[in-house]
């Protein structure tokens, strides 16, 4: 792996050091600018990250206006694995990195969830991309097939041959819906893989997709309150934050830290 702690402390500002350098990665789901606006100006020394879902920078008038307002409160904005996916498929690996370029990003997140890329293939991507980009990849098939959903060994293996490429994180996909991937459709989470992934990858190198608070809790009781979390809304801010520090009852008798 070529992920280190000065890497991530780029993208960290000293006020979000209460949090032990826990991550937060927030999804946008195309909030209008003026609520976008407020929730960053109020909260965002809790944010980390901010991924424009989909393939949506395409298509949201308000892009570039998000963008720059996350620039001005050192925030990364990303975007997600399948505008990744949509360049690959229409166009070209270098079209995308032409793409995101064109938008100032520094951060990209690739993913193969929706078409398939070779092992090999997907591998080259990272590791072309590490020396300009913070790169993230995203291990996780979006499709609710059974028949098409990853083995526990393809998951591992995913996951290693993503950090052995050089992405700095990887992602565990449970999607917007947060019942996906790793999690089930009943919001069981499945812990004895995630377990087998956290041998051989740190968990400090994952970003764990839990935009509901049942897999919130589970994650932080398990991992610590440090663990980086992922597809959080704007929304859910302060609800996340209370369970790390402990300030709710799922989490009050785990969280040793006091404010």
């Amino acid at each position: 792996m070529q992920r280190s702690d000065s890497e991530l402390a780029v993208f960290q500002n000293d006020q979000r050091s209460t949090r032990d350098h826990s991550l937060n990665h927030v999804l946008d789901v195309g909030t209008p600018y003026k609520i976008f606006e407020a929730y960053i100006s109020s909260y965002s020394q809790f944010i980390d990250f901010i991924k424009f879902g989909w393939g949506s920078a395409l298509i949201d008038p308000e892009f570039k206006l998000k963008k720059q307002l996350c620039d001005e409160f050192d925030i990364v904005p990303m975007l997600g694995g399948t505008f990744f996916e949509y360049m690959i498929h229409h166009h070209s690996f270098n079209h995308f990195i032409d793409t995101v370029s064109s938008f100032g990003l520094k951060c990209v997140e690739l993913s193969r969830g929706t078409i398939d890329i070779e092992d090999a293939l997907y591998a080259s991507y990272i590791k072309s991309l590490v020396t300009d980009f913070f790169v993230m990849s995203e291990v996780g098939r979006k499709s609710a097939d059974p028949s098409l959903a990853l083995t526990s060994s393809q998951w591992l293996s995913h996951c290693e041959l993503s950090a052995n490429a050089g992405a700095s994180l990887v992602i565990l996909e449970s999607r917007e819906s947060g019942r996906s991937g790793y999690v089930s459709t009943s919001g069981d989470v499945n812990a004895v893989m995630i377990d087998s992934i956290t041998k051989v990858v740190p968990v400090d190198s994952l970003l764990f997709e839990a935009p509901i608070k049942s897999v919130q809790t589970f994650l932080i009781k398990r991992y610590g309150a440090s663990v980086n979390l992922g597809n959080l809304a704007l929304s859910d801010l302060m609800s996340v934050q209370s369970l790390r520090f402990g300030l709710r009852s799922d989490t009050l008798l785990d969280v040793q830290e006091s404010l």
